[in-house]
């Protein structure tokens, strides 16, 4: 076994078993179990993939990410739920085990004001340490280990994104190929049955990872944030375009850019000959400043809206049916431009697949059940998009 083998054997049992301690302490109602959601994603949708693959391209596209997707949104709802329903348990228990305990607990109270008014000390210091355990119970069992099992879980994940990521890029410097400097030291890693299984699914682990940060992400701000922010950024041009279109055109500013001319010319008339030689007048810097000036006014004006109208969004978002529906626009809305974005990207990159650079990279997505879509079987290549892009012949 090489030596990167057994670095990532050992770096990620090393994660597990911290993930097991740390899940085994804070409990699954208090962690995220978004590596589980992952790979039950993967597991299922990779097979539903290769099954519907014989199909047509574009209609196994648009299923698969389809399918991908709901399960991405299934698996986080029904975790969520789970939590929740575990963590009312656990409360329910404690709240019963305080009940159970309360004539005990008042009766010490009452000993703790009796050791107060008479000035007792180490019966107060006594009485103060005692303790009166409010467990969940059977709940709370549960709760540590499925914490267990979900932060092993997490643990692993990172530790195999950190390998995998690692030895992907040794890949693509080609030095562990055969006639590198590493192939001695790594050859078999990279020509051996475990990895020529793996890597057919890195790149589909990756799409999942990024589609569920563009739902959970897209549902945390919701739709109303996102427009609110492309509004304020139509506010920043709009206001930069206003400016300096009334300074450059409007009479009444030309006006009082001619009258502060004056003054200014006397200032950059030691740069006169620089001016001259860039085209530059001493009425046109005039003109200019007074334009960046009302654009700073304006500017301070905008702050003002986008610092005050989110807080409005928030107040709105309090209500459990505006947050939903928001959120879950939100969630559609990013999922959708950044699918778009990777199809684009997907299909530039596949411009350039028959470049001898991009072997490598190729070798990546020959089984691949769902980034293939976003690459060799991109939607945009079927309909006859990105396919002369003369990216081959750059790189080439």
């Amino acid at each position: 076994m090489d030596i990167l083998s057994i670095i990532a054997i050992a770096l990620t049992a090393l994660f597990a078993v911290i993930g097991i301690i740390a899940g085994a302490v804070k409990g699954f109602t208090r962690v995220k179990s978004w590596a589980v959601e992952l790979a039950l994603t993967g597991l299922i949708s990779i097979p539903v993939s290769r099954l519907i693959g014989k199909i047509n391209q574009t209609a196994a596209a648009v299923i698969t990410l389809g399918v991908t997707v709901g399960l991405l949104c299934l698996f986080m709802f029904l975790f969520k739920l789970f939590r929740y329903l575990l963590n009312r348990r656990i409360e329910k228990r404690k709240k019963l085990m305080y009940y159970m305990q309360y004539d005990e607990i008042e009766d010490n109270t009452e000993q703790i004001l009796n050791a107060i008014g008479t000035e007792d000390k180490k019966q107060y210091k006594k009485l103060t340490k005692k303790k009166f355990k409010q467990s969940g119970g059977a709940w709370s069992v549960v709760d540590r280990i499925f914490g267990s099992a979900v932060l092993a879980i997490k643990g692993a994940a990172i530790a195999g994104f950190i390998c995998v990521f690692a030895i992907v890029v040794l890949d693509f410097t080609r030095l562990p190929a055969e006639g590198g400097k590493l192939y001695d030291m790594l050859g078999g890693l990279y020509s051996g049955g475990t990895w020529q299984f793996f890597k057919n699914y890195v790149f589909d682990f990756v799409v999942i990872a990024v589609l569920a940060v563009c739902i959970k992400s897209g549902y945390a701000s919701g739709i109303s944030t996102a427009l609110w922010s492309l509004f304020v950024i139509g506010l920043v041009v709009g206001s930069a375009v206003l400016s300096f279109s009334l300074a450059f055109n409007n009479p009444d500013f030309v006006a009082a850019a001619q009258k502060f001319e004056g003054s200014l010319s006397e200032k950059l008339s030691g740069i006169s000959g620089v001016l001259e030689t860039v085209g530059l007048t001493s009425l046109t810097i005039a003109k200019a400043i007074l334009g960046l000036v009302m654009f700073i006014l304006l500017l301070v004006a905008v702050i003002l809206i986008s610092v005050f109208v989110p807080k409005l969004i928030d107040k709105a978002r309090d209500g459990v049916v505006f947050r939903n529906i928001d959120g879950v626009f939100g969630a559609v809305v990013l999922t959708l431009l950044i699918t778009a974005l990777l199809l684009v990207v997907g299909a530039v990159a596949n411009s350039m697949s028959g470049a001898k650079f991009m072997d490598v990279f190729n070798n990546y997505f020959d089984k691949s059940g769902i980034a293939t879509y976003f690459y060799n079987k991109n939607l945009l290549n079927s309909f006859g998009l990105f396919t002369d892009l003369p990216t081959k012949k750059w790189f080439a």
